[in-house]
Order: structure tokens, then sequence, then C-alpha cells
């Protein structure tokens, strides 16, 4: 777009448009005239970079004098021509506005109160003649609630409509977006009413298909009934089948053997999309011991990482753009891309593997478990008293996977009760009867996890470390980097290799102490431990406090002071209890697999398929496995803690 729009404070095109901006305001200092309704547009886009203090760092304090003052003087000419729109020139203006300036054609309807002037009667003629987006027109609530009639019976005839429902209940979004305001009119029967029609109409989108199916029902949102919900469901499942018939999408393979020749503990092969992991049984049978069996899920399967975090939940930064910003996703749904799916698969056939391999030299998990709950526990920390009743040997699959949620909830529920109580009784924990909340578990140290938080933390973060960032692109060497930390490890810059848009932002970090400039006028980080902390924050979305040192958690405490992180103390950290969450139920996410309802309520027939109850059991072994080492880590803090002292 050649004619000057303003998107944001952040947005790269800022030089560009106020260089623009300056050669418009001296033509209309010299007599140019307005023509049309556009000009007018591109007059109050200009007010907004005066609005928001951006200006040229070439400009002298006089020009800024300048040209607020001409601006301030053009908005005359704004108010006059809105003013004089009547409703029935209205709609040729409307049709004759650039398809870049309609959102600013409808704030200024809103701030002159153009549509105040307009009948019902001729606002109803403009929705159904003209090509109007309603989904711009739908984020003013001034027009919504004066045209709310009209504007109802608009949506209900457009089937369409109900992607904009969808969008604003139902659909998850990367970044901020204006909100959407429906009119008072428009009734819970009347959304279900779009809905129905835009399933049944001639081509829903298959994504939008899919949001329909997971809606969680809710007066104040959708209020949608269980038959529409299935009616939903099978027309996506029928569009899967035509889309996929002749296209089986990106192929994922993933392998997990066990060699007995092998001598390497574990043979890594990543080619493409291709993940091949080969264990040494030779290994694993030369170290039988209960604790290096259950350690092989940390330092041999990378079940979590060296801060004792899931290394197989979904994270945001791990992503690509396209499953990160195309992708059409619920607000409610747990969100996870490729890798993740990856993940997911690869630690499920390690747990199958391993359960097997196990089992054929008589061990088996389960009893591994039970050692560390019973025995271990008391002997290494001395917490006496832990009890757990898991799976018999002879019981099937599906009796497996109907008793180990009871036993793993047993186990933490305990283990709340020891870090409150100091002890374990039983009768107290009987009595205790409540429902078990994962994010409720305390841990047994203060300070155990450290959170981003406030618009420092999320500013800092993406300058440094998105690969959205346009400072991770050399302008002068013409190089791009994955983000601007690996830029400034790489490379030596200044301020004035930078193009203005960028200067800003720069001088912004400098401000707040991230960046410095040293004697040569090189840009260089003011502290590279605090950002390399950042960094390892904002890919891993949670730190540890107690895994780093002394130097590494006087920095931390320091952005708690700033207010740039917050500490919880909790068993699981927020992205460790979504993944749980995920899996076991849908109190949280839409889409989740709601697995412990499964089994503990609806008690899946006996005669399902064997191999999915075998799977699922998989799965809730897993989840024991995270749960024993997340126990484990919390009594070795609290004992180096205590050593400490």
């Amino acid at each position: 777009m050649k004619r000057v729009k303003f998107y944001s404070i952040n947005d790269i095109s800022c030089g560009y448009y106020l260089r623009n901006s300056e050669k418009l305001i001296k033509e209309y200092e010299s007599g140019k005239d307005v023509q049309d309704i556009n000009d007018v547009i591109e007059l109050y886009n200009i007010k907004k970079f005066f609005d928001n203090k951006i200006y040229l760092k070439d400009w002298t304090a006089d020009d800024v004098n300048r040209y607020e003052s001409a601006v301030k003087s053009n908005f005359g000419t704004i108010g006059r021509f809105f003013n004089s729109i009547t409703e029935n020139s209205f709609e040729k203006i409307y049709n004759d506005v650039d398809r870049n300036y309609k959102d600013d054609f409808w704030e200024l309807i809103v701030k002159f109160k153009v549509y105040e002037k307009i009948t019902e009667d001729k606002f109803q003629e403009f929705l159904n003649t003209s090509k109007v987006w309603l989904y711009e027109l739908l984020k003013h609530k001034n027009i919504t609630e004066y045209f709310g009639r009209i504007i109802r019976d608009y949506m209900l005839k457009d089937y369409t409509s109900a992607e904009l429902l969808l969008d604003k209940y139902e659909m998850k979004h990367i970044s901020e977006k204006k909100p959407l305001y429906f009119p008072k009119e428009l009734s819970n029967t009347d959304k279900e009413n779009i809905i129905c029609n835009y399933i049944d109409s001639e081509k829903p989108n298959l994504n939008y298909l899919r949001l329909i199916t997971n809606i969680q029902s809710s007066k104040d949102k959708l209020e949608i009934s269980p038959r529409t919900l299935l009616k939903s469901k099978k027309k996506a499942e029928e569009q899967e089948r035509q889309l996929f018939h002749e296209n089986s999408g990106m192929q994922l393979e993933t392998t997990v053997a066990f060699s007995k020749s092998q001598d390497e503990e574990v043979v890594i092969k990543a080619e493409g999309q291709a993940i091949t992991a080969t264990y040494s049984t030779k290994w694993i049978k030369n170290h039988m011991d209960y604790a290096t069996l259950l350690n092989n899920f940390i330092y041999l399967f990378d079940f979590v990482d060296l801060q004792m975090r899931f290394a197989i939940v979904n994270k945001l930064n791990h992503m690509g753009v396209f499953e990160r910003f195309l992708l059409t996703s619920s607000q409610n749904a747990y969100k996870k891309g490729i890798a993740f799916d990856q993940m997911n698969i690869l630690s499920l056939l390690q747990m199958a593997g391993y359960y097997n391999e196990l089992f054929s030299v008589g061990i088996r998990l389960e009893e591994v478990f039970e050692w560390f709950v019973e025995e271990y526990l008391s002997s290494e920390f001395n917490a006496h008293n832990f009890k757990v009743r898991m799976p018999s040997a002879n019981s099937t699959f599906l009796e497996k996977c109907t008793s180990i949620m009871p036993a793993m909830e047993s186990v933490l529920k305990q283990f709340s009760l020891f870090g409150q109580e100091g002890q374990i009784d039983f009768e107290l924990l009987e009595i205790r009867s409540e429902h078990l909340i994962y994010k409720n578990i305390p841990s047994l140290v203060d300070k155990k996890y450290a959170y981003g938080v406030g618009d420092e933390f999320k500013k800092t973060t993406f300058l440094f470390f998105s690969d959205q960032s346009h400072l991770g692109y050399n302008e002068k060497a013409k190089k791009s980097y994955n983000n601007y930390f690996e830029l400034l490890c790489d490379e030596k810059s200044k301020l004035n290799d930078y193009p203005d848009y960028s200067v800003a932002e720069i001088n912004w970090l400098i401000d707040h102490k991230y960046l410095s400039i040293d004697e040569q006028e090189y840009i260089v980080f003011n502290d590279k431990f605090q950002i390399m902390i950042l960094k390892d924050l904002y890919f891993n979305e949670v730190i540890c406090y107690w895994k780093y040192s002394e130097s590494g958690k006087k920095i931390i405490d320091q952005l708690e002071q700033s207010n740039v992180i917050e500490f919880e103390s909790s068993l699981f950290s927020r992205p460790e209890q979504d993944y749980i969450n995920y899996f076991l139920n849908k109190s949280q996410f839409n889409n989740g697999l709601d697995l412990r309802n499964k089994y503990s309520h609806t008690q899946p027939k006996s005669e399902d398929d064997e191999k999915v109850h075998n799977w699922n059991y998989m799965i809730f072994l897993r989840l024991f496995i995270l749960t024993v080492i997340k126990i484990n880590d919390d009594f070795c803090t609290s004992d180096e803690i205590r050593n400490l002292v």
C-alpha cells in the first residue's frame, strides 16, 4: 500500500510511512486539497503516528513542533468531511474506501457519531447491497448496539457469520486482537442456528468444523447441543476422508529398537522426519538395580532435562511458524505441533519397549515403582509409610488401566499430606476426600519454579529470541539469524548499522539495561548470564530456581524484584500440569484425551481392542514415571537446601 497506514508502534514500516507523512504534510502546507475519502483517512493515519509520539530520528524539535501543528490543523478537515456524510451518501463513500482503510473508516464513523444519522431501513439496505466485511463492523460496540436488530437478522441469513462466532468464543489467537461485539438481540438459540447453517452449508471449512466439534458448551459463550456437536463431528470426518483419500499428508517415521549386540547405551539417528533410537539390551542387563532402571528414564530416554522439567511437553517455541500462526486452533485446546506428536510417539515406544525388555528378564516395571514408593523414599529421605498398590501381573490391560490412576493419585495425595504434615496419617487422608487437582499439589521447597510475567518480559524476550523479531536480520551484511540473540553472539554491530524502525527497539533494550554500548560503540550484552536465563525461560516456559548457581539465583531474584518473573511452588510446573490434564481429563482442554474419566467412570467394554488398552496403559505408566521423577527431585532439592542452611 503506497498510502500512509499506521499499524502499531512496533511495526517495521513506521520509518517508511513517516517519511511519506513528512512529504504529505509539506504538500498540504503548500496548498494541496483533499480529493476523496481516502485522502481524509490518510490524514487520520498520519495523526496516529503523532498521537503515539513516533518521529523520525533526524527530525529536530522544531520539525516535530511544526508537523504536530499541521497535523492538528488537518484534523479539522477530517471532522468536517465526516460530519458532512448523510445516510444517502454513506454507502457510496464506503464503497470508495480502499480495502486497507476500512477499519479506519469505521473508527471515524464512531468517533463522529455518523451512524446516528442513518435509519435502520437504510442501514439494512447498506448491509444487503454493499460488500461489507462484518468482522470490521463488529469491532465497534456503538454500532453493534445501535443497529443490533438489523445486524442480528443479517447474521442469521449469512452462515459465514459462524466463523465470526468461533473467532470470538473458540479460536486461540497468538497475538492480542480487538474484541468483537455481537448484538444483545442475538440469542444463544440464534448462535446455534448460525452454527447449524454453517455445518449444513455446501463447503464448510474443515478447521472450523473441528473447532465446533470440540466446543465446551457455555451459556456465556456458545451453548451448543450434543446433537449439533455430533453433526459437526460427522461432517468433519466426511471431509477428512475426501481430503486425505489420495493425500496421506506428512509421514513421521519413529522407530525404537533394543539390540543385544550394541555396546553403546543408545544410538540415535535422525534423517528428515524419521527418527530411529536403538538401545543396548546388554547395557540394561548389566545395570539391573532398581535405582538405575528408574534413572534410565532420565539419562537414557530423556523424559526430563537436567532441570528435571518434562522434556516431552508441547512448547510454543518448538512449533513452526505455520503451526503457531496459521493453523486454526480452539482457545480451549491443548496447543500441539508436529514436534510434540513425534516426541509423544517416541516416548511411548520407549516405554513399551522398555516395559517388555524388563518383563522378559523377570522384572515388572510396576514393582520398581512399588520399590520407589514404599522402600526408597523411606530409606533415602526418611519419608516413611508411603504405600501404593500397583496393577497385578495377571490382570488384563483394561483392568490395569482402571486401577493404575487411583494408585498414582493416592501417591500424590500422600505426598501432599507429607509436605503439609511431615508424616502420613491414612485416617486423615481418608477424611480428606477432595478431588486431586494437579496444579494444587504443593512442593516441599519455596521458589520452586520461575515464570515470565508482564509486558517487559514479553517485549524483551520477543526482541531477543523470537524468529518473528526483525532485529535478527543484519541489514548491513544482508544476513538472517534465527533471532537477535544469535546475531549479537556472532557479529559486532553498532546502532548506526540499523534502520530507523530498529533503533527505537534497541534503545529500549539499552534503557532497560539488557544491552549497553561499549567504548568502541559496539552493542553488547549488559549481563550475558542474565540474557541466557531469559533465553532458558523463553524457550522452556519455566525455569527451576534451585538448579541454578548462586550467581544465577541472584540474577533471578533481581528479575523477580523488577516484576519480570514470578515464583510458584508446586510439584508440577505449569507446562507439566497442562500436559497431564491434556491426557487425563477435559477440565482444562476441550481436545483432551480424557483417559482418566474413560476408565474411572464410563468403563470401556472389555471386548474393546486390547491393543488400545495396552497403548493407553503405556500413557498411564509414562505419567507415573514422570510423577516418580518429580517426587524424587523434590525430596532431593529439599535436602540440598537444608544442607545449605
